[in-house]
């Protein structure tokens, strides 16, 4: 194989050590090591790298708010299909890659659901963890692949937590874990042996393991459950270790990447920027008979579902002035691309500065300004689609960047800033499982390149490393 672009979804610095992949980090020692920044967590970044643009250009927010059936909705469909629609599909790694004359595989890259016109195979990634597996009603590609997929129908997705799988035992989760790991590595390895390519673009998701339990991996434990969950866990990573460096000895690339779209560490603060922006009267919350319904229904939601929920206000946006939706660092202004009144760019920005002034005062009157900042966005309120029938996303009119360790998470009682409880032991099973709260997004990001090409490798951003990919494939085809 000339080219290997082996993607570790959440593998930065501290999930690198806190996992315990010696074998990764001493093969990452023999090449060119670099942490690009990320637009963290505004921005998806596996879509960065294979477009080469941000969300900005190519509209793949983290999460989006959408106007639907005349309510403000918060949706994560900003895939692969909003990025062709914005940059166009000559724009893609993979296509790039083909004009210089490889033959490129895909394998469950995030955001990639369906069959890519430019290569050679395509396993997307699973999405929400399903796709049907009969060769004549599949996303795979080419189809007679879907017989090698003998698994079960979410673990290749590595889905776990909220909505998805939910162990009851450390010993039911080492169980999956040994599913997942060796359903990966030998349906990649099938495929790889029946279809011919000399480029692959692979994606593991197993790192993600760090985020659901990075209090387990970096924290002494005495309970009983705790130290069989440990175990557990030290020894997949031991073993995905082991997998991901036969893999890349089993491709023997002239050239191998790996890089990821973020790292992984400790969620110190929970944050609502909402909170905030009720304080100031740009939002309140729902009526009270509406939280009340809308808390009972989602108690009795998952409690049959046997997963955890915290029950907290829920926000107004329909009637606000400005709003957060939340997992992503941004406010917009509700004018008329939601429920609001029409604005020029000048008047929205005009406000979108006004209101950052004021969260400013305000959370430095609350002394937690070191958590959080506030920068007014100019911009035309949409984003730009290269093809004319496609929707635009609404634009943000203001970042809110972060101190690290915070999320906004939007699930705090009536607090801008809460401290972040991780819990354990049986709580995990009792209360049905932590889902993905432990832990939070960084900018540790991993990048790496080992191979013959002897220039400086020193992307900058994500996007920068779509185009040092670029500059090797074009030396070695």
């Amino acid at each position: 194989m000339k080219i290997l672009i082996l993607g570790i979804d959440g593998l930065g610095v501290e999930s690198l050590k806190g996992m315990g992949l010696l074998k990764l980090a001493s093969f990452l020692e023999r090449g060119q090591l670099v942490n690009p920044k990320i637009d963290n967590p505004v921005s998806r970044g596996w879509p960065e790298i294979y477009s080469g643009t941000s969300a900005y250009q190519s509209g793949a927010f983290y999460q989006i708010p959408v106007l639907k059936g005349g309510k403000i909705r918060a949706t994560q469909k900003t895939g692969l299909n909003v990025v062709k629609a914005h940059v166009g599909d000559e724009k893609l790694l993979w296509a790039q890659l083909k004009k210089q004359g490889y033959k490129t595989g895909l394998y469950t890259i995030p955001t990639v659901l369906s069959k890519e016109d430019n290569c050679e195979f395509v396993f997307p990634a699973t999405g929400a963890g399903q796709f049907k597996l009969s060769s004549d009603d599949t996303p795979i590609f080419p189809a007679n692949l879907a017989g090698l997929a003998n698994y079960s129908k979410s673990n290749l997705g590595f889905r776990i937590g909220r909505g998805a799988f939910v162990p009851k035992s450390a010993s039911e989760l080492e169980a999956w874990l040994r599913d997942h790991l060796s359903q990966y590595f030998s349906t990649l390895k099938w495929s790889l042996e029946r279809v011919n390519v000399d480029a692959l673009i692979a994606v593991s998701p197993f790192v993600k393991l760090y985020y659901k339990f990075r209090h387990i991996y970096e924290n002494e434990v005495s309970d009983v459950e705790d130290v069989k969950l440990k175990a557990v866990l030290k020894k997949a990573a031991e073993d995905f270790d082991t997998e991901i460096i036969n893999f890349i000895e089993y491709c023997s690339p002239e050239h191998t990447f790996i890089v990821s779209d973020h790292g992984l560490g400790e969620l110190k603060y929970q944050v609502s920027v909402n909170e905030a922006l009720r304080e100031l009267g740009y939002i309140d919350y729902r009526s009270g008979i509406n939280n009340l319904v809308i808390n009972t229904a989602k108690k009795i939601r998952d409690k049959v579902k046997r997963r955890y929920s915290s029950y907290f206000p829920i926000f107004d946006l329909d009637n606000s002035m400005a709003f957060s939706i939340g997992y992503t660092d941004t406010i917009y202004i509700n004018d008329a691309r939601f429920n609001g009144p029409e604005m020029c760019e000048e008047k929205r920005y005009e406000l979108a500065s006004k209101i950052s002034k004021e969260l400013a005062e305000l959370t430095s009157s609350k002394g937690i300004e070191q958590f959080l900042e506030f920068k007014a966005i100019k911009s035309s309120g949409w984003t730009d689609p290269v093809e004319n029938n496609s929707d635009p996303i609404p634009l943000p009119d203001i970042r809110c960047v972060l101190a690290e360790g915070c999320v906004n998470l939007q699930r705090t009682n009536g607090n801008v800033v809460e401290k972040n409880e991780p819990y354990y032991a049986v709580e995990m099973y009792k209360k049905g499982f932590f889902a993905e709260h432990s832990g939070c997004k960084t900018n540790d990001t991993i990048a790496a390149y080992i191979g013959s090409d002897r220039k400086p490798f020193k992307p900058q951003s994500l996007t920068d490393l779509y185009i040092e990919i670029l500059r090797v494939a074009g030396s070695t085809s």
